[in-house]
């Protein structure tokens, strides 16, 4: 279970990343959202989040990818990409289906990244 912890001055927050959909920039501060659906400000911009996250997964698999200026997505918890209505969707398989906003071009691009990663894990496996 790979977690960061957040220290303010009033707070000390533990979060686990496993539990993490995505992280959205919100000026200079980042929403959390859980895959729950809950939501959590915290008073780091996206850069930083993002420097956390991969100081926390230096070792191992690295679940999470920068979209663009504003977006840090969970890939493990990626359900469907569909390009015409500019939409993300992250599941849990359990129920929670989370859509996120993206710029067309910009899903293109990941699509097309994801595709290829899983064509070449099937090619692969069938040699």
């Amino acid at each position: 279970m790979a977690q960061i912890c957040l220290n303010s001055r009033d707070a000390l927050l533990l979060i686990n990343l496993d539990k993490i959909a995505y992280f959205e920039a919100d000026g200079n501060y980042t929403n959390m959202i859980y895959i729950s659906g809950q939501k959590q400000l915290v008073t780091l911009g996206i850069s930083k989040i993002e420097k956390m996250i991969a100081a926390t997964h230096s070792n191992s698999k690295n679940n999470f990818v920068r979209m663009g200026r504003s977006l840090i997505i969970n890939q493990s918890y990626i359900y469907a990409i569909n390009i015409t209505a500019q939409k993300l969707y992250l599941s849990d398989c359990g129920g929670q289906i989370i859509p996120i906003d993206a710029p067309k071009q910009l899903l293109k691009v990941y699509k097309e990244a994801l595709w290829q990663q899983f064509s070449k894990k099937t090619e692969s496996n069938n040699q």
